[in-house]
């Protein structure tokens, strides 16, 4: 049994696709994919201890593991700490389960922590630093035997957003134009991630500002294609707001958060400034944003109509 977290979902979900082929050289498992957010968590409870009219292993992916933190999020309306305790105890051998959580957030006080602690092997995935991820970019431009300018490294890492997989995605575009990675190209290639004020799209929801959003979002897709890099900013505000309100909860003054969160001060101002919604709704809006991407990533809708419609229903008319 496995538990993986990380502030990185797409650290998380890569650390998850090397468990899988390693547990599952020989094909002989079926795979099955849960959140703890979306779905009953005894439906889970029962898919482990179910053996399959197949004869067929499983490997069980939990996602959504917020058990092991502190913060309160809205779980599933079946959620139950008791059958989180009977899956940690289970003892179908014929069933590999890894636990995965978005947040580096792993409580030493909770009781169940301890049983986690128990029952899984823990891994932790630290996102690369800013010297590390030069390492991979040259690395990967020395194997497709691109050159490139020194300068040029340090502003492609200094001009993204702080997430893998846009780090990933601009670095994958950079090997398929072939060309010689110079500080033009990257100004170019990143352009896209400063044309827009990601306080004032977040502000849009926390403000119920409708018109703003379809002006932002339309001007957007007029230069971007990639809609989970949109989702990516949109969650990361929502989600450092929630936790700011969280802290606030706590007493704690904005220096004091700030410090904790490793964000800017007058960031923490402004989003207090603008909101107007409760840590319930800020974690509802966030669900959708959570089932908007994984039902776009699992084709089941389509990346330019849907989206809209989604985006649309985390606003108050």
């Amino acid at each position: 049994m496995f538990f993986v977290y990380s502030n990185d979902n797409f650290l998380i979900k890569k650390q998850v696709e090397k468990l899988i082929q390693k547990i599952n050289t020989n094909k002989e498992y079926e795979i099955f994919d849960y959140s703890l957010i979306d779905d009953s968590i005894s439906s889970i409870l029962e898919e482990i201890n179910t053996y399959s009219i197949f004869s067929t292993k499983k490997i069980i992916i939990i996602n959504d593991c917020w058990f092991v933190s502190e913060s309160k999020i809205k779980m599933h309306k079946n959620y139950d700490i008791k059958f989180v305790e009977q899956i940690l105890n289970s003892a179908n051998k014929e069933v590999q389960i890894i636990m995965t959580l978005n947040s580096n957030k792993f409580s030493k006080r909770l009781k169940i922590t301890k049983l986690v602690e128990e029952k899984c092997k823990l891994l932790k995935l630290e996102e690369p630093n800013s010297e590390q991820k030069k390492d991979i970019l040259v690395k990967k431009l020395e194997n497709a035997k691109i050159e490139y300018e020194n300068d040029a490294l340090e502003l492609f890492i200094e001009k993204l957003p702080n997430d893998m997989q846009v780090f990933t995605n601009e670095l994958a575009k950079i090997i398929s134009l072939n060309k010689k990675l110079t500080c033009q190209l990257v100004e170019e290639i990143t352009m896209k991630y400063h044309n827009f004020d990601t306080f004032q799209i977040a502000n849009c929801f926390l403000s119920n500002d409708v018109k703003m959003f379809l002006k932002q979002w339309l001007s957007y897709l007029e230069i971007n294609n990639d809609i989970f890099s949109f989702l990516i900013l949109l969650a990361n505000n929502l989600i450092t707001l929630r936790n700011i309100l969280i802290y606030k909860e706590k007493n704690m003054n904005n220096s004091k958060i700030a410090s904790i969160l490793s964000i800017n001060f007058y960031r923490i101002s402004k989003l207090l400034e603008q909101n107007k919604l409760n840590i319930d709704k800020i974690n509802d809006k966030i669900k959708i944003l959570y089932v908007l991407e994984k039902n776009i990533k699992n084709g089941i809708y389509d990346s330019k109509i849907i989206p809209e419609i989604e985006l649309l229903k985390m606003f108050d008319f």
